[in-house]
């Protein structure tokens, strides 16, 4: 093979991996993903896609090596192939808020407000934890989400069942309140309701995911 024919294959190659991410509900599946393996099912029901096209779409991106599976007893469980999947996921994410105008007005007018809505980051919440200020963490993810893994110390209360866990909350600290990440809205409607109901409460910037690879760089 020519070395003008090895580098079309080589880029060829790279193009299936960037087909497979060319797609808005691949995408929102890595995004689960991120949090921990799922099953086929799992994936219909929390993203409302159905089973055949999450199926399909699993396949593609199986394809291209980004997602893995086993099996467990009679379901195929899926996850990502390895870290390197979920920093991809961040460098594309990078990419698209620094160079899409669409991107940075949608993120501006809907998940960057000014207060009290302005989200706080990873470095800022641990900076509070080094000054042993008093906060909860409250995490609205699925239970299934926060047992595959948490930030240290938060209390999980799904956002579904937030409206009946209000009595639960301690009013007497600020609450910390994070989901699947950057782009998931769970966490700004927990804060807004929080605030309606008297809490203090901010929302973290960035969710599990993030803090896992900033723990581990």
């Amino acid at each position: 093979m020519g070395s003008t024919s090895l580098k079309l294959h080589l880029f060829e190659q790279l193009a299936q991996v960037s087909k497979a991410l060319g797609q808005a509900n691949r995408l929102m599946i890595l995004d689960v993903l991120t949090q921990g393996e799922c099953d086929v099912d799992t994936l219909h029901r929390k993203l409302g896609l159905s089973i055949a096209n999450v199926s399909k779409h699993l396949q593609t991106l199986k394809q291209a090596g980004l997602v893995k599976n086993r099996r467990d007893g009679q379901r195929i469980i899926y996850a990502l192939s390895d870290a390197s999947v979920y920093q991809l996921i961040v460098s594309l994410r990078a990419v698209a808020e620094t160079q899409l105008e669409t991107m940075q007005a949608l993120l501006q007018q809907h998940l960057k407000p000014h207060t009290p809505l302005e989200p706080i980051s990873l470095q800022a919440l641990k900076k509070m934890a080094r000054e042993q200020q008093a906060f909860t963490l409250l995490d609205v993810r699925p239970q299934d989400e926060f047992v595959a893994g948490h930030l240290p110390n938060a209390i999980n209360v799904p956002i579904e069942q937030l409206p009946q866990s209000l009595a639960q909350l301690n009013r007497a600290q600020p609450l910390i309140v994070y989901c699947r990440g950057p782009y998931c809205m769970w966490s700004q409607e927990a804060v807004e309701a929080l605030l309606a109901q008297g809490f203090d409460a901010k929302r973290l910037l960035d969710g599990y995911p993030e803090w896992q690879a900033h723990e581990g760089a």
